[in-house]
């Protein structure tokens, strides 16, 4: 009698998973951890080999078990380092440790191609970003060794080096994200003003507050707080002309997006292959061509007092044949910017 309860109890409690899966809705992304789920569609390319995953993704009350084993790893069993994040005063610190040699190989290549075979006219500069993790001294934090790093790229890249590394401190970046905050630039205008022949001028700013910014970083840890994101404007950085090659035009910040799923969007509408910026308020035809990733989106805007045009160039999303079409290298200053992120993931360099 004790089997065939536990038995039928199996039945009807799997029934009822099976009918609350078919009539519930999907789950469409995760705020935990930033990414689109699994739904009816991708199964129904193929039930048997897709299945597992749909179930995975669309299993009830995900986001809550995930909570609660970030919330048992770190607090309960005291683990430092959980869903590769660290934690220091409320600074959450993505792990990048470590770096595969493969991957700065290949980001030295990709460099070096764009400027033996396109850039040969020009005086490129180079310029890394690191992570929040350089600022730790902690010894049982696993951290890439920037100095070793450094020197390689030095000695290998084509390019000159800004080193912008002794400017930066830990208060300089977001808490829960993994971006520099933009007044946290303007330090890093006056370097390369002095490497790109122009004097950091004194600008007159309107600063803007989103209070309620919570970054790609704080779904990995439970409870983490809202801070602030701020951005500068001005008459000159709203007057300019934003043109996306995705999008059309744009605007410089895009304060509808300051409410998405990931504010830092605000600055020039977030992934975007490529961007040209125009300033009809500058006589001197001075023009900037960055290759960059999602910091320089936020940096791009305090350049716009400089430059004629600024041309942004994200070869994660677009290959060197097809920027040819839309850029035509003259001139320019040249600036390669990149966070130790694209390093770690140099593969996505197209």
């Amino acid at each position: 009698m004790k089997e065939k309860i536990i038995s039928v109890s199996f039945v009807i409690i799997l029934f009822s998973f099976s009918l609350f899966f078919l009539c519930k809705e999907d789950t469409l992304f995760s705020d935990i951890e930033r990414r689109k789920l699994k739904t009816k569609e991708y199964l129904q390319e193929d039930v048997v080999e897709n299945l597992e995953e749909y179930l995975t993704d669309q299993f009830p009350l995900r986001n809550n078990f995930l909570s609660l084993n970030s919330i048992w790893n770190r607090y309960i069993l005291g683990n430092n380092e959980d869903n590769l994040v660290y934690l220091k005063e409320d600074y959450i610190i993505e792990k990048m440790y470590p770096i595969e040699k493969e991957s700065i190989n290949h980001f030295i290549k990709k460099i070096n191609e764009m400027i033996t075979e396109d850039l040969q006219n020009n005086e490129p500069y180079y310029m890394i970003i690191p992570d929040k993790s350089y600022f730790l001294n902690e010894k049982d934090i696993l951290k890439v060794n920037y100095e070793e790093l450094k020197k390689e790229l030095k000695e290998n890249i084509k390019g000159k080096e800004i080193d912008i590394f002794d400017l930066l401190e830990l208060e300089d970046y977001y808490k829960t994200d993994i971006h520099l905050k933009q007044n946290s630039y303007l330090k890093i205008i006056e370097k390369l003003g002095e490497n790109f022949n122009f004097s950091q001028k004194k600008i007159e700013y309107k600063e803007k507050s989103f209070k309620e910014f919570k970054g790609s970083s704080a779904a990995k840890v439970p409870f983490s707080k809202k801070e602030e994101l701020n951005y500068l404007t001005n008459e000159e950085i709203e007057n300019v002309k934003v043109t996306h090659l995705e999008y059309k035009e744009g605007k410089v910040y895009e304060e509808s997006l300051l409410t998405s799923f990931d504010s830092y969007n605000v600055f020039l509408r977030g992934p975007s292959s490529f961007i040209e910026i125009e300033n009809n308020n500058i006589e001197e035809e001075k023009e900037l061509v960055i290759f960059r990733d999602s910091f320089s989106s936020s940096l791009a805007p305090l350049l716009i007092p400089y430059y004629k045009k600024i041309t942004l160039v994200d070869l994660r999303y677009i290959n060197k044949e097809e920027m040819k079409k839309h850029l035509e290298i003259k001139n320019q200053d040249i600036l390669f910017a990149y966070s130790i992120n694209v390093l770690k993931n140099s593969f996505l360099l197209k």
